[in-house]
């Protein structure tokens, strides 16, 4: 059955938006249930998945929901995904800083080099300054599913010679996608009937699809 042009709702922009959303939404859960099939391990014992490009539609998808809530796709930055995430993530797990260090940290790396390899080295002043962050990603629902724990040690496997960290963020990819989930259905609700977020998701559509 072919899809109703303008999702049914061409004179209904609240409606319109929140069928994007969900739509939207859809088709990120169909990516991390492929992303998060386990499969045999060809380095290790016992199954595997696809660990970063989970994280990548994670990521993906809440600079996504960003850019409609904030009415714009170009010049996104970490601050306007905290303000996304204020609103609509759970609170403290994703506070100003966790979210600071999964976009700059992992989404950045994720984007561009397909995973998050290394030491990634706090330069922002403030009280993070210094800290050197290695990370453990894992496909389960342990909450919370993002958190920052300081962690000394020293990588040897990897790099060609012993890397000090000082910090290590846990990620679990299944509750990091429930979240999302959750939050990206109570936006849809919310820009179903909030005409300040309407006009924030046209100025948005209006870059994406533009007349």
């Amino acid at each position: 059955m072919s899809r109703a042009p303008h999702r049914g709702s061409a004179d209904d922009i609240g409606a319109f938006a929140r069928h994007f959303v969900l739509s939207r939404l859809g088709s990120f859960e169909k990516d991390m249930r492929i992303c998060l099939t386990p499969v045999p391990s060809n380095t290790r014992y016992g199954p595997t998945h696809a660990y970063f490009p989970a994280l990548a539609a994670c990521s993906g998808t809440i600079e996504y929901l960003t850019a409609m809530y904030r009415g714009r796709v170009d010049g996104l930055g970490w601050r306007d995904v905290s303000q996304w995430a204020q609103a609509y993530m759970p609170q403290p797990d994703y506070n100003e800083d966790t979210v600071r260090v999964l976009f700059e940290a992992f989404r950045n790396s994720v984007a561009h080099r397909g995973i998050a390899s290394g030491i990634w080295r706090d330069l922002k002043p403030g009280p993070g300054l210094g800290r050197r962050i290695t990370w453990k990603v894992l496909a389960n629902a342990t909450r919370p599913s993002i958190r920052v724990v300081a962690e000394d040690g020293m990588l040897k496997n990897d790099p060609p010679w012993p890397c000090k960290y000082t910090h290590r963020v846990h990620i679990h990819l299944k509750a990091m996608g429930i979240d999302i989930r959750e939050a990206a259905t109570r936006y849809a609700n919310d820009v179903a009937k909030d005409h300040g977020l309407q006009n924030r998701f046209v100025s948005c559509m209006r870059t994406l699809y533009p007349q």
